[in-house]
């Protein structure tokens, strides 16, 4: 979640106003505070590398004729070296806070002019409009390529290793691993990041940057959820709830390792009792697993176990909710619906929120097998 006070927790429950407007930076310097940010919109998506990409207006009257229009590389809102951080402020009689929504690498200028007025003979500038389009800081990772392949360290964790390849701030959110001694990361365009993904998922999730700016697991178990969304009176819920396919719901698994000195090492867990027995009715469905971690036979058999009771514990369907906007969420949280015909808890895997006073998500729901 984004950072907040408890209170704001609760006005957003009421009725409130809101605004928003971007500070923007060049390198570390603040170079533009609180300028207007209209028709703006950003849309973020858990399935994608750069997570999050976005567009708005900057709105900026000149108080000494100056334009901010950027030429080439020069200007501060050149994309060669501007990002942004809009900002949302919450107000409700005499409440008042400001939620960041995160910093964002300027990539495009998409149009750009200046509103003119003759004063005292003069033809000057009176205000700036500059659309931009942005996206997420994970897109420094992407754009930063291997000059050649380079090798894990023998022993390193797993999050040292995203320190080291993406030399930005990393929150542990979730329990640290070791990497494989052996992993080559290949240089090749997008090649960093999809190192930095790969590692998220030996820790178990999505590696994504958060609202702080900081690097993050997401962990694919759904927990409990840090928020409530309000669907209101104009809200809408589409599920697919009383759809059921059972492609993916995986009754035996087999598991195919190497231990240290590269002798094979297999493994295979399965469901012998109930309806999902591989001897009853369903029948048998197989699901072929391998992992660099695995390295000894109590591991393989432990894996393989750990995947099929993933397999048969839930089956995960999506949910799109337009609803009352909220801040303080961000993609990967656990959030609970309010409203809904019946409780609905899960993880917000898509998120679009612009100057709209709703706000659509789509919220990925776990339904119990056994």
């Amino acid at each position: 979640m984004r950072q907040h006070s408890a209170q704001l927790a609760s006005v957003l429950t009421g009725s409130f106003e809101r605004e928003v407007s971007s500070n923007v930076f060049n390198g570390s310097e603040r170079v533009l505070e609180e300028v207007r940010f209209e028709s703006w919109q950003i849309d973020s998506d858990l399935g994608r590398g750069v997570c999050s990409q976005g567009s708005g207006t900057i709105v900026r009257p000149s108080v000494d004729g100056s334009s901010v229009v950027p030429v080439g590389t020069e200007g501060v809102l050149s994309p060669f070296r501007a990002r942004i951080e809009p900002v949302m402020t919450i107000r409700a009689g005499g409440f008042e806070e400001s939620i960041s929504l995160g910093t964002y690498r300027v990539g495009s200028v998409t149009a750009a002019s200046d509103t003119m007025a003759v004063v005292e003979g003069r033809s000057l500038v009176v205000a700036s409009r500059v659309s931009l389009g942005f996206d997420s800081l994970e897109v420094d990772v992407d754009r930063w390529g291997f000059k050649f392949p380079e090798q894990s360290r023998a022993g390193v964790s797993a999050f040292s290793e995203i320190r080291r390849l993406t030399g930005m701030p990393v929150e542990e959110s979730v329990p640290d691993v070791p990497v494989p001694s052996l992993k080559v990361w290949e240089a090749k365009q997008g090649g960093r990041l999809e190192a930095v993904l790969e590692l998220g998922k030996v820790l178990g999730g999505s590696a994504v940057v958060n609202s702080r700016g900081a690097w993050v697991i997401l962990p694919d178990v759904i927990g409990d959820p840090v928020a409530t969304l309000l669907l209101g009176e104009r809200g809408t819920v589409t599920e697919v709830a009383d759809e059921i396919e059972t492609y993916t719901v995986f009754n035996q698994v087999v598991g195919s390792y190497e231990d240290a000195t590269g002798k094979p090492l297999y493994a295979v867990a399965e469901v012998t009792s109930g309806p999902l027995s591989v001897s009853g009715d369903y029948g048998v469905n197989t699901r072929y697993h391998s992992s660099d971690l695995v390295k000894t036979q109590a591991q393989a058999d432990a894996a393989v176990r750990a995947v099929l009771n993933e397999s048969i514990s839930s089956q995960q369907y999506d949910v799109q909710v337009q609803c009352h906007v909220n801040p303080l969420v961000e993609v990967g949280d656990v959030v609970e619906l309010e409203g809904w015909k019946r409780p609905l808890v899960g993880r917000l895997r898509r998120v679009s929120l612009s100057d709209s006073p709703y706000m659509t998500v789509t919220l990925r729901v776990a339904r119990r097998l056994m």
